[in-house]
């Protein structure tokens, strides 16, 4: 696959024309220190755009794809970009020595008029910039790059190709940073250039630079990985796994690739475990929605929907999507993915816990113990004794109103299948859905419902009278109901 030129590994150098503030250089977007690395770069709150950031290339490189992060410091400030490439080779080349020891020393940067414009993008509400290369061909032994999923936090941009050398033959890259939001602070949160060496690089260049790319492929693959949003919020000991075993990422991206995407998460490219379908007509996981309600809670705002940003009325509300829930577990009991736990316990409990059918339970022994015999009123006085420890008045009032719904849940589930699939036409038994509004109900004086094929059908025949209770109506009688 194509390499991240920006690895420390093969020493690129970067320089920017204004003064950065403390901690927050340059250097630390190629900085072999993760900690530095994830800093980021930032100029002092005084400095204004343009702000010119340049990345000099040991040998020449063929450009794939750039990856622009600008969220340091926790918000987005840029919102104007322009990327320029040279073609005149740096003195330091890749088998010098000076290469091989870099130093602070400014490099040597061709002048302005050696240039060339490839790219520009404005910005919105985005944080993140793909400027991608069209005709690009990977070349052996290089291979193509794997296709990522799209995030509507990512402008993609094409780079534009002005002449044979603008795009396949680079040796200085100058990122330019023309405009901020108000008195915001010129700052890249993460830089990758993503590409392969020139065709005009010497064999001995391309052997050299795959062999330190074979050695650094585990560090490649854990690099890649982009960070996704609100990741913040998830459990850090996912990540410990993951690193250990980077055989699983490869894994995990053959099988995303067949997953199909209504079962992804549009905000954090996760399979959705519990999917909401939104008044917007989105679907996100409930795990999503939670947080982004989180979210707006800290800033004094009441839940939304996360894509319009309407507070969310007793009228309109997230609801479960059912239907892609058991698409999405037939899928995952077909597919074995890799860091997906979705479908039970790896080793069962071993200690045993307050369970939330201890009141079903109770209801169930109270019953029994009522019709046994005089024989056996000891053992289920026994058993009536352990559960009622579960469920002792000491009890918080959430575990208490957990249980009260699990009750109603286990004696909604005894119930007929026809009598909780909701209410359905009288004539043809459809079951109206509330996930689907396009279609009008009507109903009747005497209560019953129909669909509007059924009530078209009624009104060719006459006198209209409903089919459950032979009542007659008229049609200005009928009425128009919406769940």
């Amino acid at each position: 696959m194509v390499i991240n030129l920006c690895l420390p590994q093969f020493r690129p150098r970067i320089y920017c024309n204004k003064i950065s503030a403390d901690g927050y250089e340059v250097e630390n977007l190629i900085s072999e220190d993760l900690t530095k690395r994830s800093h980021g770069f930032r100029t002092e709150y005084f400095i204004k755009p343009p702000v010119y950031v340049t990345v000099s290339f040991p040998f020449n490189v063929e450009i794939c794809k750039i990856n622009i992060d600008l969220t340091a410091g926790g918000s987005q400030n840029v919102t104007g970009l322009e990327m320029y490439t040279s073609a005149l080779s740096s003195r330091v080349s890749w088998n010098t020595p000076e290469c091989q020891t870099p130093g602070p020393d400014e490099p040597s940067i061709p002048e302005k008029e050696a240039f060339t414009l490839v790219g520009k993008v404005l910005l919105k509400n985005q944080s993140q910039v793909v400027f991608s290369h069209r005709g690009f061909k990977a070349r052996p032994p290089f291979g193509p790059m794997e296709a990522t999923l799209p995030s509507p936090a990512v402008v993609a941009q094409e780079l534009w190709n002005k002449g044979a050398l603008s795009l396949s033959h680079v040796a200085h890259l100058k990122i330019c940073i023309t405009h901020v939001t108000g008195s915001g602070i010129p700052c890249i949160k993460r830089l990758e250039v993503w590409g392969q060496p020139a065709k005009t690089c010497s064999q001995e260049v391309i052997d050299s630079i795959l062999l330190v790319a074979s050695e650094s492929l585990p560090q490649e693959l854990s690099l890649q990985a982009p960070a996704l949003p609100m990741e913040s919020d998830c459990d850090p000991g996912g990540q410990s796994e993951g690193q250990q075993a980077p055989s699983s990422l490869l894994e995990l991206a053959e099988v995303i690739r067949d997953v199909p995407e209504e079962f992804l998460d549009p905000i954090t490219l996760e399979i959705m475990p519990y999917p909401m379908l939104l008044p917007s007509g989105k679907v996100i996981d409930q795990s999503t929605l939670e947080k982004c309600n989180r979210s707006e809670a800290t800033w004094g705002r009441v839940p939304s929907d996360p894509f319009t940003g309407v507070a969310f009325t007793p009228h309109s509300q997230p609801l479960p999507h059912p239907y892609l829930k058991a698409r999405i577990d037939h899928f995952l009991l077909q597919h074995s993915i890799p860091g997906c736990h979705l479908l039970g316990r790896a080793q069962t409990a071993l200690a045993v816990t307050p369970s939330s059918i201890a009141l079903p339970s109770q209801k169930r022994k109270m019953e029994q113990g009522e019709h046994a015999p005089d024989s056996s009123l000891g053992l289920n006085a026994s058993c009536f004794s352990t559960t009622s420890l579960l469920v002792s008045p000491t009890t918080s009032e959430h575990t208490a109103k957990k249980m009260k719904a699990a009750s109603e849940l286990m004696d909604c589930s005894t119930e007929q299948p026809g009598s909780i699939l909701g209410p359905e036409c009288t004539s043809c038994k459809r079951v109206f859905s509330p996930y689907f509004k396009k279609e009008p109900v009507y109903q009747l004086p005497c209560g019953h419902l129909l669909c509007r094929p059924c009530l078209g059908e009624k009104q060719r025949s006459l006198p209209m009278t409903c089919i459950a209770c032979q009542r007659p109506f008229a049609s200005q009688d009928v009425l128009r109901v919406h769940f």
